[in-house]
């Protein structure tokens, strides 16, 4: 491993320790004050939104679920890109980024049933979607930078 792939690294996985903070100290917050950020949150992005949903249609919930998805799919991310660095894109990579994802949804919900927040089964499902699709993102991107680099080779 080069010295610049051991910094990279080093980096994502504070990054990915940050995102961990992040995702499980929401899970921590009450009820009201999770409701308060998340309208914070709702006031600053129902602009973007409402191009897709329509005007008038940004809900709390639309913005919880949303944050669900993209906060996982960061993870998903820096998973990934922790198997990409370390030049262990295999199955069983995957399989663990997977698993990593999964195993970390699970707990997010477990902390909101002791916040008082309670859990749902299909929030594990949203977050582990998120989580997949970060994965095969930074996997897709991977395989074709793969391919790039062969095909300029082959040129040569």
């Amino acid at each position: 491993m080069t010295k610049t792939n051991r910094v990279l690294t080093v980096l994502i996985f504070i990054l990915l320790l940050t995102t961990l903070v992040f995702i499980w100290g929401n899970s921590l917050q009450s009820v009201p004050d999770s409701q308060e950020r998340s309208i914070g949150v709702m006031e600053k992005i129902t602009p973007l939104l409402e191009v897709f949903v329509g005007k008038g249609n940004v809900t709390d919930h639309i913005v919880r679920k949303l944050a669900h998805f993209v906060e996982f799919g960061a993870l998903g991310c820096e998973l990934a890109l922790l198997a990409v660095l370390r030049k262990r894109v295999r199955l069983q990579s995957v399989v663990n980024c997977l698993f990593a994802g999964l195993a970390v949804a699970v707990i997010d919900e477990t902390i909101q049933i002791f916040s008082d927040r309670g859990s749902q089964v299909s929030d594990v499902w949203l977050d582990f979607s998120g989580a997949v699709t970060g994965i095969v993102f930074v996997l897709l991107i991977h395989l074709l930078v793969l391919a790039i680099r062969r095909k300029n080779r082959h040129a040569k």
